[in-house]
């Protein structure tokens, strides 16, 4: 029997790009779990693993638990903030008392609560294996001397194994942690394939998540007026987004439609009304490093994809088989891209079947089967 320990310093059911991963994963690793073995996620909110499930509308497996640990909350302009020295030590306490050798305790993206409870769990005689979920490093937004740096590199020194996302990634904690077995296993598609609406004569693309200018809302929106130009009249510019703190709203140009973010379990309903989705992210701010979230969900919902040619987009969305890549920024080639796919009705199918194929590539099943494999080699 093997157990695996998943900390969670947030509200599962927070809404956030990170905790839709985290849960979606765990689960995943449930159902996956070989004979015998169990799945503990240990989070800061009273949320029952019932609750958990149903929010994803995923079937609860008997083997999955959540567990709340001691934690503090405070409100700051809106925003759910964690006291995260409170469930530190509630983890290390949990763990030092529950995890045996045999078991795993792994995290993701929390590099200052993975060093305090590797610290304490290295003290016990019969400590667990320690594995780190890398989804990007401080090392790609700061100078190698920043103690956001430093901090985060004495955290992944403390791991046995590390998993992350895609390949330049595991270039990197390769180079800097030679001795530490390392993978790379992608992310997993969390949509299935829609069935659009039937055509209206509009053309709509759409886009899903964050406002920002790495992720390339802003400069898809300015130049929006010089991409239409090559469309046909009745082309319009969907964005289901809301601007974070810091960020700011682009514009408004004709043709573009600033829509609410949705739930993520609206997302294809959504998707009905569109045409095809776009990626428009540019190459600035380690966007090119780390992997995309987008990436692998727009190849589940299977409508056709444009999408900036950035390396870890190529990962998933292969050029001409499952997506248009088109050079980041360059407003020609996404116009001449798009116009490719407004008149060529064969090729948009074909795009849809390639995806459809894809996604099975990506099943967040296939990925826990390899977690497993690799976390217990």
């Amino acid at each position: 029997m093997k157990r695996v320990f998943f900390l969670f310093n947030q509200n599962p059911l927070d809404g956030s790009a990170h905790a839709i991963y985290c849960m979606r994963h765990v689960l995943a690793l449930a159902e996956a779990a070989p004979s015998g073995s169990s799945v503990t996620v240990l989070h800061a909110s009273f949320h029952s693993a019932s609750a958990i499930c149903a929010h994803f509308r995923l079937p609860h497996p008997q083997n999955f638990r959540a567990i709340t640990l001691p934690h503090l909350r405070r409100e700051k302009r809106g925003i759910g903030l964690h006291a995260n020295g409170v469930f530190h030590v509630s983890a290390g306490w949990y763990l030092r008392k529950f995890a045996q050798a045999n078991d795993v305790v792994a995290t993701a993206s929390f590099p200052r609560l993975f060093e305090s409870v590797a610290r304490a769990l290295r003290k016990k005689t019969s400590c667990p294996q320690l594995l780190y979920e890398v989804h990007q490093l401080e090392s790609l937004s700061h100078p190698p001397t920043h103690k956001k740096v430093l901090q985060e590199m004495r955290a992944l020194a403390l791991a046995d194994r590390m998993v992350t996302t895609c390949g330049p990634l595991l270039q990197l904690l390769s180079d800097a942690f030679p001795a530490i077995p390392t993978v790379s296993l992608g992310l997993g598609v969390g949509y299935g394939a829609v069935v659009p609406d039937p055509p209206d004569g509009i053309f709509r693309l759409g886009y899903f998540g964050s406002l920002s200018e790495e992720q390339g809302v802003p400069w898809l929106v300015s130049h929006w007026p010089e991409i239409s130009r090559s469309l046909p009249p009745r082309s319009e510019c969907h964005i289901y987004g809301r601007a974070r703190r810091g960020e700011q709203i682009p514009p408004a140009v004709a043709g573009v439609f600033f829509h609410e973010p949705i739930p993520a379990s609206e997302v294809p309903y959504a998707c009905r009304k569109l045409s095809a989705l776009i990626i428009p992210a540019l190459d600035i701010k380690h966007r090119a490093q780390i992997a995309f979230t987008k990436a692998y969900d727009y190849t589940g919902l299977a409508l056709p994809i444009i999408a900036a040619d950035l390396p870890t987009i190529r990962e998933v969305l292969r050029p001409e088989q499952e997506a248009l890549l088109y050079p980041p920024g360059n407003a020609t080639v996404l116009a001449s891209q798009l116009a490719r796919l407004i008149g060529d009705e064969g090729l948009s199918a074909q795009l849809q079947s390639n995806l459809r194929h894809r996604a099975a590539d990506f099943t967040w099943a296939n990925r826990a089967r390899q977690w497993w494999r690799f976390a217990t080699e």
